[in-house]
């Protein structure tokens, strides 16, 4: 049986465009191996410098135990809140009352420095702060997927979403 080179050359054609394909996909798949492992490793090492937070325990700070609030807690506009396993540090504010309402939020009543009262309203994530503290019809727009803080003086003050406070560490 005769072979015909035509036949032959074809099929080697067909061989070396295979045997390229086969190796331009592993080539693919390496890189994008490579990639992927790339992209872990820089979202691991950035979740590994983000500190983890501990959400709000309620129960314990009706107890007087802040350690899951304890840190630094920090809104848009720079300003911060202070908390240590006892309470609230911030200079010149002085707690004066606790309480809860009935959605599970804290209501801290707070001295300042200039005999203004306020109130802190601590809500943790996946809970809104009721339309009731709220006049002309806001809302509570924040991120609810994150603990907060929320003043009584920011609430009608327009700039609401960038005065409140988020947990940003524990130191």
């Amino acid at each position: 049986m005769q072979k015909n080179p035509k036949s032959e050359s074809s099929s080697t054609s067909q061989k070396t465009t295979l045997q390229t394909k086969q190796s331009s996909e592993k080539s693919t798949d390496a890189k994008q191996t490579t990639e992927a492992h790339s992209e872990s490793s820089q979202s691991s090492s950035h979740s590994n410098n983000e500190e983890t937070l501990a959400p709000i325990d309620t129960d314990a700070v009706l107890k007087a135990d802040y350690s899951s609030m304890a840190g630094t807690w920090k809104n848009e506009e720079g300003q911060t809140l202070t908390f240590d396993q006892r309470g609230l540090t911030t200079p010149g504010m002085t707690v004066s009352l606790l309480n809860i309402d009935q959605d599970g939020n804290l209501l801290l009543n707070v001295e300042t420095g200039t005999k203004k009262n306020l109130t802190l309203y601590i809500v943790p994530a996946n809970k809104t702060l009721s339309n009731q503290y709220f006049s002309n019809g806001q809302s509570d727009e924040s991120d609810k997927t994150k603990d907060r803080i929320v003043s009584s003086e920011s609430l009608n003050s327009g700039k609401f979403t960038n005065r409140v406070y988020y947990h940003v560490s524990t130191h």
